[in-house]
């Protein structure tokens, strides 16, 4: 059976997953509190705990969401 088509990434959508492209180091989980949740559904963003002390979560792109920014033509941030 074919999945359901997804709805164009546009507004708010798209500018959370451009701001989780330019964190490499993973976007706070308190930003975009319920745009993030719904990009995470769709398979274009997840939620990581950082190494080290603080244990922080954090959002970071899927394959899925790396895809979505190469067709839209929307490069990650190069810094480490």
């Amino acid at each position: 059976m074919p999945s359901e088509p997804k709805a164009p990434i546009r507004g708010r959508h798209l500018e959370a997953l451009r701001a989780v492209a330019e964190n490499p180091g993973g976007l706070r989980h308190e930003a975009y509190p319920t745009v993030m949740p719904i990009l995470e559904e769709l398979g274009y963003v997840e939620e990581r705990t950082t190494r080290g002390n603080t244990g922080r979560r954090v959002w970071h792109l899927t394959p899925g969401g790396r895809e979505l920014l190469i067709a839209l033509g929307i490069r990650e941030s190069a810094e480490p």
